[in-house]
């Protein structure tokens, strides 16, 4: 292991600078592995941009670093960003990591540097990540603004001033943000923490809602740390997995406790018109049957990276006598005791159902899996995420770090680490070959992290499904697709025939832009660009960046890409509100 972390760092970091303060852009490029990867969100363009080895990195360093004007880059001491050692498993390499911070053209910068050695003695990033973290004179409030303590004030009230405020938001939002769960309110969260004004709207009763009309078994699949939500770290006492209706009672009171603006019962009408010289938007918000008008500059939709439900349009479902549903429907087994049901997909939901439906008295229960399918045991899954998000290290670091290690490398080194993946889950995967699972590790090896960012699909992570599987309890039917129904059965593209009573389609959903089409019209849709997946350089695609349409925005991912992005998406907003960035596509 390296003896002096700290050195190392300061080393690399001072020789890094100096190359900044000199404009040497070869000196630069040689400070990077030949296969390193620079991550830059918003310092040197307004956009987030990952480049792979030296010689995009000297590319891109060549047309950006004047303009960055990076200056003052200093090693980060503080608690949990000092340099310390590191060991990248996937390498098999021991490695020095750490933070630094610099100014730049628009603000204040974070960075955070992996460091390998090179077999000369020397150092050589691997992973360097420049970050806009505060615009000057804009920077972040570390305290919940519009809630300072009153009492006793002559001539103040705290709750009518309160109320005053958000009296003006609810009449100019400066951003319309469609949609009240976890995303929407950790959108609203962050904004208001820079002092942007942001109305939130809902179109359930209940921002939880979203989550309370899930099935009643349904549990999140990573652990607490991961799925925390901006700000508010659950108690000490939560459960390792957050069920629905407990995450449901903790939005509510995140909106609550974080002083959201938020319109439940509230939607959008549909064809909001831009107009590009005020550029501001004309919208009506249907709030509890009533028409609002509103103006806001931005909009952004945080209706969830997946929408509305995929549900397959198979011939003679209208003569079949038994219920056909999609599984966002599903609402719990016991409609569902003692009746023969099969579910079509084999994704984190159709195992949820199928577990669900075992265990509470279903006569029979069939899985249908049309291809194969990518399985990681859940506890595996869990114990690398606690190793990147442990409950002793602040969860701004934690982020800080994760986002550090670009998407495209982590792809990479997860396709490069796949036959140990094999190999980890081999007891498992004998249980789901033993009862017909056909499996993968995703369409390149990727692994189902990767995955979820490509396709959010395709994969589950288990939780005892597979002991069912193998003891046949919950059969398997692969390598078909449902061709059409009779009174009694579904009938297969091989000509097989199943009896059921009950089909749950466990299909998927439409994605976000595809849902919001209607709402928008599609001339404006095909105007903007594809959202989530991973663009060429592993940045997600169309999310927290220029949409192709000015003033319109997604937002997507999981609670880190939520949590975290969160403040590359609000920098932007702001600096727009500034001036500093031009508001267009």
């Amino acid at each position: 292991m390296t003896a002096d972390p700290h050195s190392i760092a300061s080393s690399w970091l001072a020789a890094f600078a100096s190359a900044v303060d000199a404009a040497d852009i070869d000196a630069l490029a040689e400070l990077f592995t030949p296969d390193g990867w620079l991550r830059d969100l918003l310092v040197s363009t307004w956009d987030n941009r990952s480049l792979e080895g030296r010689e995009k990195i000297h590319g891109f360093l060549s047309s950006t670093l004047a303009a960055a004007e990076l200056n003052n880059i200093k090693l980060d001491d503080t608690d949990y960003l000092a340099p310390r050692t590191s060991f990248i498993a996937q390498l098999q390499s021991p490695d020095v990591e750490s933070a630094f911070t610099f100014e730049c053209a628009h603000g204040h910068g974070q960075g955070y540097v992996r460091l390998l050695p090179d077999g000369t003695g020397d150092h050589k990033a691997f992973t360097v990540m420049l970050m806009l973290s505060e615009l000057h004179g804009h920077e972040e409030s570390n305290t919940l603004i519009l809630r300072e303590d009153l009492t006793g004030v002559p001539g103040r009230n705290m709750q009518e001033e309160f109320a005053d405020w958000v009296t003006q938001v609810e009449r100019k939002p400066y951003v319309l943000v469609v949609g009240g769960a976890q995303t929407g309110l950790q959108l609203a969260a962050r904004f208001k923490q820079m002092n942007i004004s942001v109305l939130v709207i809902e179109r359930n009763a209940r921002p939880g809602d979203v989550w309370r009309k899930r099935y009643p078994s349904l549990t999140l699949h990573t652990p607490r740390r991961h799925h925390s939500l901006l700000y508010q770290s659950y108690p000490t006492n939560w459960p390792e997995y957050t069920g629905r209706d407990k995450l449901a009672g903790w939005l509510d009171q995140y909106a609550v406790s974080q002083d959201i603006v938020l319109w439940t019962n509230s939607t959008l009408k549909a064809n909001p018109k831009y107009d590009p010289d005020t550029r501001e938007w004309d919208v009506t918000v249907i709030r509890s049957g009533a028409e609002v008008k509103l103006r806001p500059a931005h909009i952004v939709l945080a209706t969830g990276t997946l929408g509305a439900a995929n549900i397959p349009d198979i011939h003679g479902q209208d003569i079949f006598r038994g219920s056909v549903l999609h599984s966002t429907v599903y609402d719990g087994p016991k409609p569902h005791v003692g009746k023969r049901v099969v579910v079509i997909g084999a994704g984190n939901s159709s195992i949820d159902i199928c577990q669900d439906l075992v265990l509470s008295g279903a006569e029979s229960v069939t899985m249908v899996q049309r291809s194969s399918t990518c399985v990681i045991g859940r506890d595996f899954i869990s114990a690398l995420l606690g190793q990147n998000w442990p409950e002793d290290v602040p969860m701004v670091v934690s982020d800080l770090r994760w986002a550090s290690i670009p998407n495209g490398l982590q792809k990479k080194m997860s396709i490069a680490s796949q036959d140990f993946m094999w190999e980890s889950q081999r007891e498992l995967h004998d249980k789901l070959r033993k009862g017909g699972v056909k499996l993968n590790m995703g369409p390149e090896g990727e692994g189902l992290f990767i995955m979820t960012l490509g396709r959010l699909g395709g994969f589950w992570q288990d939780k005892g499904g597979a002991d069912l599987i193998a003891d046949g309890r919950i059969k398997v039917k692969g390598g078909v697709s449902p061709d059409h129904f009779t009174e009694t059965s579904v009938v297969f593209s091989d000509g097989s025939e199943l009896p059921a009573d009950v089909v749950i389609y466990a299909t998927g959903y439409v994605q976000i832009k595809e849902t919001n089409r209607a709402l928008f019209g599609e001339e404006m849709m095909e105007n903007t660009k594809p959202v989530y997946g991973l663009d060429e350089e592993g940045e997600l695609r169309g999310s927290y960046r220029p949409s192709g349409h000015p003033g319109l925005w997604f937002a997507t991912g999981d609670f880190f890409n939520s949590r975290f992005m969160s403040k590359i998406l609000a920098l932007q907003l702001k600096a727009i509100q500034l001036g500093l960035m031009e508001a267009t596509s």
